[in-house]
């Protein structure tokens, strides 16, 4: 018998499990270690505990950062694992085949598949998400496009002449406030915020064209000071309406903290 591994390389979390009878086994959740050769030590110390003596057959996941094949060229919140080829330390680890994505693909992917009815009937999905960092990935017809050199980075766009991610992301938050975002209690700003998303949304729904869009990430999903997902919808549909006849559908994330290892479930079955 061999089982499947999923992981999600987090910028605070690491996340591994099995994949089990078309599910999510025991979720095993540890702190990353800033370290690569530290960290992919651990992932396969969880991997082999996941797999719990079984032949692992081929591993899953995702890091946060621009990656190209199994390896990752630049992770804005994991710098030392910079240049990093996940995929052969842990194939030389465990001896299975490793395949690697961007988090926000891999998300994007979890969320089109079992995120209903979120994604239900969409032929082309983007998923937007608005946390630490901004990111983004395409499903068409139920995969990821991959047809770039690199995985798409829409939070490093330009929007009133700065990166988008410099404006509306937690750590936007952080760096222009000097609060944390759950404590950014500024309606007026947030509303701002909204306007700014709505117009780095409609950037991206122009390049893209989707029919559905997915909100995540803690700025727009969380319980407190998160920015008006119903004031970028309205702006949005201003925007894009100058263009288009209709602004495309815009639904939350559904499945959380999770999303990447639903992905890699959905990769495999």
């Amino acid at each position: 018998m061999s089982v499947p591994i999923v992981f999600d390389i987090g910028g605070s979390k690491l996340r591994v499990a099995a994949v089990r009878n078309g599910g999510l086994d025991e979720v095993h959740v540890v702190d990353t270690p800033k370290n690569p050769g530290e960290g992919l030590e651990t992932l396969a110390r969880l991997a082999l505990d996941s797999a719990n003596e079984e032949e692992i057959s081929e591993l899953v996941g995702d890091i946060s950062g621009v990656v190209k094949g199994t390896i990752i060229c630049k992770s804005p919140n994991l710098p030392q694992w910079d240049r990093t080829d996940i995929g052969a330390r842990l194939k030389s680890m465990l001896d299975a085949p490793v395949t690697l994505f961007n988090d926000a693909e891999l998300v994007a992917l979890g969320e089109y598949y079992y995120g209903y009815p979120a994604a239900y009937h969409s032929k082309t999905m983007a998923y937007i998400t608005v946390s630490t960092g901004v990111g983004g990935a395409l499903i068409v017809d139920g995969e990821v496009d991959r047809d770039g050199k690199y995985n798409y980075e829409i939070g490093h766009q330009l929007v009133r002449g700065k990166e988008l991610e410099d404006q509306v992301s937690g750590s936007a938050v952080e760096k222009l406030y000097g609060v944390s975002p759950k404590d950014f209690n500024n309606p007026e700003q947030l509303h701002e915020m909204a306007e700014i998303l709505a117009e780095g949304i409609y950037n991206t729904v122009l390049a893209w064209s989707p029919d559905t869009i997915v909100l995540g990430g803690s700025m727009v999903m969380g319980e407190l000071n998160t920015i008006p997902v119903s004031h970028v919808e309205e702006r949005l549909c201003e925007l894009v309406t100058t263009i288009y006849p209709h602004a495309p559908r815009i639904e939350k994330a559904k499945l959380g903290k999770l999303g990447g290892l639903y992905g890699g479930m959905a990769f495999i079955n």
